[in-house]
């Protein structure tokens, strides 16, 4: 099963439509094993607890239970609504320790407390800057509006600090308050000011204003001062609503600007307005040496796919920037149930896939197996050869997913390399790389490669856990309604381990208890059953040995109890014998 995050991306034309491709484990998903939901069973005393140290003189005490009420109504603990008051009396206390004042307002915001802003307004203007830091971005949030006049009368205040005007400027901008526009716009437009404050400014004014700064944007974006670079982020902040026709134009004109932050910043924009409109820009983009340039450019194209359009795309699963090449591909998949396109998809995937750049061959392979395209195999069973252990695990996901019968030597010939090495060697990568390999041989049942796999089944940490788990369900697939006794003594055997010194992995557990059931051997069920009722199992585990058991007798066993969340580690928790 492929492990698909769909994403959208709204434009003024078209919609991107990604789906991140992961290498994950067959294994993880099949058999589907139906894993209770965790049931939040918080104590009733937990409350009451909490209230009372909150209600505590002591100022450590009063602090961690306000932090505790915090996180605990984050984590679901109901009705933790009741400390408002308290909380609010501690708020607003003289006598208050500030950590105990800061932590009050934080749990009154994660509380979403709307009936404390004039309280939480207050303390935030009396008692320091940090409350204010904590507090006033909430309350723009909140649109409060005497907030709202303190942070207008800032703007004209030369006492004021600097955080405070940032403060100021940012809750301005969240409210949308158009009446201070022209003062933001002044701020903007001095250039003694900081540089912090004048970009702080023209975003609020670009927040606050949808029309009308264009001539401000136009003067800024052409001013020939020492500050040229500012001046044009500027501009392009004051057109963050902006989508007239005058705003496009000086938006096209800052996309080739020779400042790559300013480049970038129009481009975002033009991508907010009209993907479309960065399509004459695009290919351009994609050659700069600026990351953020070149994904904005690949952004466009892939908005607005067209066959022409995907080789060029594709030289970029071979970027320098993770993030960009990651882009592609995930883009490509998007796109791939496009019938006009996959043709160009797959086959721009194989040239990348044939050349020498390992982040490409990574991001191909990925590709390639995602659209289980069977004439890579040869090219994939190839790079399973890669210094790189990202090129080699990709390919090797990628041979599972294509399934091809032809691979099958290569893919033996790997893994039993790879084994006898892990024994001279430690390395994560390994690991991942013959689990991929084991599943490969289970999907296309490959008798050949059993003694390769029983190698796994014994104990043994130098085997790794992904691994001993793949090939332990992989043999599962190839022995599919074939008894051996043997095998299955194996199988009980790593099942029933659970010694107090090195037990068995529950996961090997879990794939012994599959894999019985797959080869049917119907004289484990009495064992799998005594196993259920003696130990107390892991979740997993448990649900795990209950499918054996259906699938092997029919039998339903009483089912797992679902965990409860969460297990505790709060600072008060009621004492049970």
């Amino acid at each position: 099963m492929l492990v698909l995050v769909m994403l959208v991306v709204s434009s003024g034309v078209g919609t991107l439509c990604r789906a991140e491709i992961r290498p994950d484990f067959l294994m993880d998903s099949e058999p589907a094993l139906k894993i209770p939901d965790p049931v939040k069973d918080f104590s009733p005393a937990l409350k009451s607890l909490w209230l009372a140290a909150l209600g505590r003189p002591e100022a450590d005490m009063q602090r961690l239970a306000a932090e505790t009420i915090a996180r605990g109504h984050e984590y679901g603990v109901p009705d933790l609504t009741e400390a408002v008051p308290r909380l609010q009396t501690l708020l607003v206390a003289e006598k208050t320790h500030p950590a105990t004042r800061f932590a009050a307002a934080r749990a009154l915001i994660l509380l979403e407390s709307r009936e404390s802003s004039d309280k939480m307004f207050e303390v935030s203007q009396t008692y320091g800057a940090d409350l204010r830091q904590l507090i006033e971005p909430t309350l723009a949030k909140w649109s409060f509006p005497p907030a709202i006049g303190v942070w207008i009368d800032r703007l004209s205040n030369p006492e004021v600090r600097p955080r405070d005007l940032i403060l100021a400027l940012r809750g301005l901008g969240e409210v949308r308050e158009s009446s201070v526009t022209s003062t933001l716009l002044a701020i903007v437009h001095d250039e003694t000011r900081g540089i912090d404050l004048r970009l702080e400014a023209a975003a609020a004014a670009g927040r606050c204003a949808a029309f009308g700064l264009e001539p401000d944007a136009a003067q800024l974006a052409h001013s020939k001062t020492k500050r040229q670079s500012i001046n044009p982020i500027c501009a392009c902040r004051l057109l963050g609503r902006h989508d007239s026709e005058a705003a496009r134009k000086l938006l096209t004109e800052l996309a080739i600007h020779q400042e790559s932050v300013v480049a970038a910043s129009a481009l975002h924009r033009l991508l907010e307005i009209d993907s479309s409109l960065v399509l004459p820009l695009a290919e351009s983009a994609m050659n700069h040496n600026d990351p953020h340039i070149r994904r904005a450019g690949a952004s466009a194209y892939l908005q607005n796919p067209a066959a022409e359009r995907i080789e060029t795309l594709a030289r970029l699963l071979a970027d320098p920037h993770p993030g960009v090449r990651k882009e592609i591909c995930d883009g490509f998949y998007g796109l791939s149930n496009q019938s006009s396109l996959v043709g160009a998809i797959r086959t721009s995937a194989m040239d990348v896939l044939s050349q020498e750049s390992w982040q490409g061959q990574e991001q191909a392979a990925l590709i390639i197996g995602a659209l289980q395209h069977q004439p890579a195999a040869s090219r994939l069973a190839e790079l399973l050869e890669s210094p790189r252990a990202e090129v080699g695990i990709s390919a090797a996901w990628a041979l599972r997913k294509i399934a091809t019968p032809e691979s099958i030597p290569a893919i033996i010939d790997k893994a039993r390399r790879q084994t006898d090495r892990r024994k001279q060697v430690s390395e994560p990568s390994l690991d991942a790389q013959v689990a991929h390999l084991c599943e490969a041989l289970g999907v296309l049942k490959a008798d050949d490669a059993e003694s390769l796999l029983v190698r796994y089944i014994p104990k043994d940490p130098l085997m790794g856990e992904s691994s001993r788990c793949a090939a332990i369900s992989s043999l599962g697939l190839i022995k599919e309604g074939k008894r051996d006794a043997e095998f299955e003594d194996a199988l009980v055997n790593r099942i029933r381990d659970f010694s107090d010194v090195d037990p068995e992995l529950d996961s090997v557990k879990e794939k012994c208890a599959v894999t019985l059931a797959r080869m049917k051997a119907v004289d484990t069920a009495s064992e799998l059953k005594g196993i259920v009722v003696s130990y107390q199992l892991p979740i997993r585990l448990g649900v795990a040995l209950r499918w054996a058991v259906k699938d092997l007798t029919g039998e339903d066993l009483p089912p797992v109890e679902p965990a409860r969340m969460p297990p505790g580690n709060w600072f008060l928790e009621p004492y049970t014998r």
